[in-house]
């Protein structure tokens, strides 16, 4: 039988114990991941503890809440094999992460900002085993890529960029088109894609404009350039820059086959050296200029000296014709500079060869329906407006890039969202399938920063700051 006093001291001793027990393990939580990568300034707070700097390798606890500043995010490797990129001005925490479990568990909260997350071995083995709560929906994925954002005023101010910035790099529209015409950014290398064009299409910097036979497409520049490429014809955009912040307007095209109509604009008419189209046979230069050009064949003739004019009037050999109904043009090749000047015609056979002044408008050029650019009437200002910039809705936006996720409400309303598709969930109780990503989602560069090998994480277009880790 224990006496009060042995008892007391027994007893004492059992919560001295217990509260060791308890102390160690608040002062030792279970760790389960690290930081592969961090950049600018992160930090992590166990509660009541003191933040501590997330630095490349550093450990994560359960427990976590893990904090963003402005330009820095972190990705964290979890123990499974899952992967978070938690973006900027976020605030995310590791409530549960357990995989020893029969059904292992883990649970996440997402407050506020974005991450992108891949799911690991604990979500394959228990297809509602990694829940990603936030304040407007819980997001439950079995194997999946995805990833989410709480949007404010932030994602409309992201969105408004975007817009702004794809907006400066449109250098024309088509205003008039008829048939089959196309265009492909060369400057994208091989993995360009080629773009059936229509009516109102954007058309950018190193472009590449072809034409199919019995078609033409009459494209509106920013400085007020117009150009008609007539039928089977190639035109490249090879460089084009006008009211570009740190450039100088200038532009510069390529005929490479068939034909065009031309009416010079701002560049041209400001600084005559800025503006150039090159040929097979030369290099055309303006003067505040309207005018036609078509190359017949390979543009290029090995027997125009020894042709005679009436051969090369009839359009039956091989080389550039011209034909000037506004202004003058230049053309510069080995040969020196040749001068037309309204209403003037001319024949180069190639780039060695000399001008042959036509006495009348040669055959290649007939007055045929391909529109005439000065004919046009388009509004230069109204085509280059901005678009009217869409409202962004507060709320939760998940664009799943691999798999399937479900979204979850008040613990009964769900919503399943596939590969490719882009879900919002707002407040209250309003979940719905988008028709398309959001501006602000395309190209995120802090979560394309977490599909990268960390090694090259400092690659992503992200500027480092004086708080890298």
């Amino acid at each position: 039988m224990y006496t009060p006093i042995s008892f007391t001291i027994r007893r004492l001793g059992f919560c001295c114990w217990l509260g060791l027990s308890i102390s160690a393990a608040m002062a030792d939580p279970k760790v389960v991941g690290k930081v592969s990568f961090s950049r600018g300034s992160n930090a992590a707070q166990q509660p009541g503890g003191t933040p501590r700097i997330l630095g490349n390798n550093a450990e994560i606890f359960v427990g976590d809440n893990i904090q963003t500043t402005e330009r820095s995010f972190v990705i964290i490797d979890f123990n499974d094999g899952a992967k978070v990129t938690v973006r900027p001005n976020s605030n995310f925490s590791v409530d549960q992460y357990g995989q020893q479990a029969v059904h292992p568990q883990a649970q996440l909260t997402l407050h506020e900002g974005g991450l992108q997350t891949h799911t690991g071995a604990l979500a394959k083995q228990n297809p509602d085993g990694l829940q990603i709560k936030t304040p407007l929906a819980t997001v439950k994925a079995q194997e999946a890529d995805y990833s989410l954002r709480i949007c404010g005023k932030d994602c409309q101010e992201e969105n408004k960029a975007v817009q702004d910035q794809a907006e400066l790099t449109i250098v024309a529209r088509i205003v008039d088109i008829k048939g089959q015409v196309s265009a492909k950014n060369l400057q994208a290398g091989g993995g360009a894609a080629e773009r059936q064009l229509t009516l109102g299409s954007p058309l950018y910097s190193s472009d590449s404009v072809q034409s199919q036979a019995n078609s033409y497409a009459l494209m509106v520049f920013r400085d007020g350039e117009k150009i008609t490429l007539q039928p089977s014809s190639t035109l490249r955009i090879a460089e084009y820059s006008y009211q570009r912040p740190g450039q100088p307007d200038h532009a510069l095209f390529s005929l490479a086959v068939g034909g065009l109509r031309a009416l010079t604009g701002s560049i041209g008419k400001t600084n005559k050296a800025a503006y150039a189209i090159d040929t097979p046979v030369g290099t055309i230069g303006i003067r505040g200029t309207g005018f036609d050009l078509s190359c017949i064949g390979s543009c290029v003739s090995a027997s125009a000296a020894d042709t005679d004019m009436d051969t090369i009037s009839a359009g039956q050999v091989d080389g550039l014709y011209s034909h000037v109904w506004q202004g003058e043009i230049v053309v510069k090749n080995t040969q020196g500079e040749h001068v037309l000047t309204v209403p003037e015609n001319g024949y180069i056979g190639g780039p060695n060869g000399g001008l042959w002044k036509l006495p009348e408008l040669p055959a290649t050029l007939p007055d045929n329906l391909t529109p005439r650019p000065d004919k046009d009437h388009s509004v230069v200002d109204k085509l280059f407006v901005k678009p009217s910039e869409a409202k962004v809705p507060t709320g939760l936006y998940v664009d799943v890039h691999g798999g399937r996720v479900n979204l979850e409400q008040n613990n009964a309303r769900h919503l399943e969202v596939g590969k490719d598709q882009v879900a919002y969930a707002g407040s209250p109780e309003r979940m719905a399938v988008l028709p398309k990503v959001q501006p602000f989602q395309e190209d995120d560069p802090y979560l394309e920063a977490g599909e990268q090998d960390n090694s090259d994480a400092d690659m992503a277009g992200i500027p480092a700051n004086s708080c890298d880790k």
